[in-house]
């Protein structure tokens, strides 16, 4: 019974490292108008690109001509950072005009603001930006905006958007490659 699962996992990890060390492709292989060729301008555009988590979504109207359009102001925090300086762990609110409210909400009120407030799960996106743009105020918060153009923020659980980022880059997963003998972990250790 043990070769059984021996077998497909030795396949499995074989087929992980083939694709992970897939070539990249090259600006003469990018059609214009795809994903590729999109996701390729954002990150030449960028000198951050950021992998972070959203947690809470905050909407204040902005008057525009007979209507209104909401800043929607999404509460984020830096998982990994690929280009840049913003420190892993920090607070990163992405501004971006919305059309619509989400189809709940809470209002609150902080610092004398008003605002509706959504709980979001944990999203996590590929943010590009440019470090000219960002804020950052005296407990360490960055702000910035993102644009209306397509794929940013590129979504984590959008398939086809991250098979087109594989394409362009390759990003190492955080993990333990190797930890020393006196750090493993012990069952009988813990509870």
């Amino acid at each position: 019974m043990r070769n059984i699962f021996f077998i497909p996992a030795f396949l499995l990890s074989l087929l992980s490292v083939t694709y992970s060390h897939a070539d990249l492709l090259k600006d003469k292989d990018i059609v214009q108008e795809s994903q590729e060729d999109v996701l390729a301008r954002h990150l030449k555009n960028s000198d951050t690109v950021l992998l972070v988590c959203v947690y809470e979504s905050r909407y204040v109207p902005l008057p525009e001509g007979k209507g209104h359009l909401w800043d929607k102001a999404s509460q984020t925090r830096i998982v990994q950072t690929l280009r840049g300086t913003a420190p892993v762990g920090g607070i990163l609110i992405l501004h971006r005009k919305d059309e619509s409210l989400p189809p709940s909400g809470l209002i609150r009120e902080e610092e004398g603001h008003r605002f509706i407030s959504t709980q979001e799960q944990g999203e996590l996106w590929y943010v590009f930006l440019n470090s000219k743009e960002l804020k950052q105020d005296k407990q360490g918060t960055l702000t910035g905006s993102l644009s209306t153009m397509f794929m940013n923020p590129l979504k984590i659980d959008d398939e086809d958007g991250m098979d087109s980022f594989r394409k362009l880059l390759h990003i190492e997963p955080a993990k333990i490659a190797e930890e020393s003998e006196a750090a493993r972990f012990q069952p009988e250790s813990g509870e």
